[in-house]
């Protein structure tokens, strides 16, 4: 990908809530050019066809945009964080991901269906993805292919 610029923190205008996203698979790359490269071959492949389809995590935004508080996003935000804490293990992988983005790593989270799920996961892996999960039951899970 050296020949265009790098892809942080897309979509532009997200202004989504990371809650517990049903059909996304979350993985970490600890060099954000390989990250890049991973999305590029995912692109490149077809089926993401929307901006929406891959979320990308860096830095400070990206930390605002994970928003491990649920404060940016207000009241009922802050309600759904407070339940995960208490009934499930997503704030801790959340944290594990806020962590992440601060420390100079890129998270990407990215559109997966049933059928795509093992394949997406080996293209992430083969670049350098790791900390793999999807959601299953508002708790974020361990992806081992």
């Amino acid at each position: 990908m050296a020949d265009s610029e790098p892809i942080r923190n897309v979509p532009q205008e997200f202004e989504h809530f990371v809650a517990a996203p049903p059909h996304r698979l979350f993985a970490v790359f600890d060099d954000p050019e390989a990250g890049d490269e991973a999305i590029a071959h995912l692109h490149a492949e077809g089926g993401f066809t929307n901006e929406d389809d891959t979320w990308v995590f860096f830095g400070e935004e990206g930390s605002r945009r994970l928003d491990v508080s649920g404060s940016a996003h207000g009241i009922h935000a802050e309600i759904i964080r407070l339940l995960q804490r208490l009934m499930s293990s997503d704030v801790n992988y959340l944290r594990s991901l806020d962590q992440a983005v601060r420390d100079g790593h890129l998270v990407v989270a990215v559109v997966v269906g049933h059928d795509s799920l093992e394949h997406v996961a080996e293209v992430l892996r083969g670049h350098g993805g790791h900390s793999l999960a999807r959601v299953a039951h508002w708790d974020y899970v361990p992806v081992r292919t």
